[in-house]
């Protein structure tokens, strides 16, 4: 592949999965769980994908832009929960390369994206006066969950899709 098709390649990788995960919230959103206190965003599955490649930072990142448009908390949930997002993303990213396997390096995405909710929890305490620790543990369980969904998957699935490189590995 050219340097080119390779930046086109990524380009609609990133897309994709910033389709998804704009899909995945507006799922969650149906039963009242993809903004607020008590949330589980199915879209935070996609988190995973960030230990196989970077491209995946930015496509997780913008869904969660497209996808907090139609946040309740409006611009502010825009704004900083994409941020919290694109941060969690790169910490999980540079924790992730040192890591010996991929259940290690799923295991921290689990980890690192629950104990990261904390901004999303402080978000919601300043815009909603909600008490810290209860928010925090409410919105911590919805991701650990998503999160432990998510690795459980994207570890059976990477046995036939390599996510590096975004292809089906081809059996022998």
């Amino acid at each position: 592949m050219t340097k080119e098709q390779n930046h086109l390649h990524d380009l609609v990788i990133s897309a994709i999965i910033a389709a998804l995960y704009v899909a995945l919230t507006y799922l969650s959103q149906m039963f009242g769980l993809g903004y607020g206190a008590v949330q589980l965003r199915l879209s935070e599955m996609l988190n995973c994908l960030v230990v196989f490649n970077k491209r995946y930072i930015w496509g997780v990142t913008l869904g969660c832009i497209l996808a907090n448009l139609t946040s309740t908390l409006g611009v502010v949930d825009i704004v900083w929960g994409s941020l919290q997002t694109l941060i969690s993303l790169t910490i999980i990213y540079f924790v992730s390369k040192k890591l010996p396997n991929l259940m290690a390096k799923l295991g921290s995405v689990v980890v690192i994206g629950t104990v990261m909710m904390f901004l999303i929890a402080w978000e919601l305490v300043v815009l909603t006066k909600a008490p810290f620790w209860l928010t925090y543990g409410s919105v911590a369980a919805g991701e650990f969950a998503s999160l432990l969904v998510g690795a459980i998957l994207i570890y059976y699935m990477s046995k036939r899709i390599d996510f590096n490189t975004a292809t089906i590995k081809h059996r022998a």
